[in-house]
């Protein structure tokens, strides 16, 4: 019973915020499917909530849509950096780095990456504002209304699991 509720909020959600999440989405990223893919994952991360306790479902899903914007950007980033890396095993780096030690480094980037992924969207959000983008942990705090010693204690859980990831690789 309580999954056919939860299923028909979720489709008057879809029903009402689906225009003008795409809206939103095509007027950052242009038209086209990765703007519907952007809505879809807005949609996959709602429905992993509970929606019932949030007073202002609307802000709430447009803040999910700004999130998800960010993790693209990020993603964005690191694709970036990493296409950046020679695959190219003839080529010699100005530093002196041995093509072994660029790939053994392109696949510790990956492997750190994949454990952020692992992460819980909070403990990966307040992650990523502090190390990527240059955040303070007071700022962040404000931002994602949590308390400064939630944002420390998710920054020592992150740590804590990259810590665990690199050891584990060697």
């Amino acid at each position: 019973m309580r999954n056919a509720v939860v299923r028909a909020g979720m489709e008057e959600l879809v029903a009402q915020h689906r225009l003008p999440l795409l809206r939103f989405f095509q007027r950052r990223v242009g038209p086209g499917d990765e703007a519907e893919d952007l809505v879809q994952d807005v949609f996959s991360r709602l429905a992993a909530r509970d929606l019932a306790a949030i007073e202002n479902i609307q802000g709430y899903v447009f803040q999910i849509a700004a999130n998800v914007l960010r993790d693209r950007a990020r993603r964005a980033g690191v694709r970036r950096i990493m296409a950046e890396v020679p695959n190219d095993h003839e080529i010699i780096d100005e530093a002196g780095f041995s093509p072994e030690q660029i790939l053994q480094s392109r696949e510790a980037l990956q492997m750190m990456v994949d454990a952020l992924y692992e992460l819980p969207e909070s403990v990966r959000s307040v992650f990523s504002q502090y190390h990527f983008d240059g955040v303070a942990q007071v700022e962040i705090s404000r931002r994602m209304e949590l308390s400064l010693s939630t944002v420390e204690k998710h920054m020592a859980k992150a740590n804590a699991h990259l810590l665990k990831r690199l050891r584990n690789a060697r």
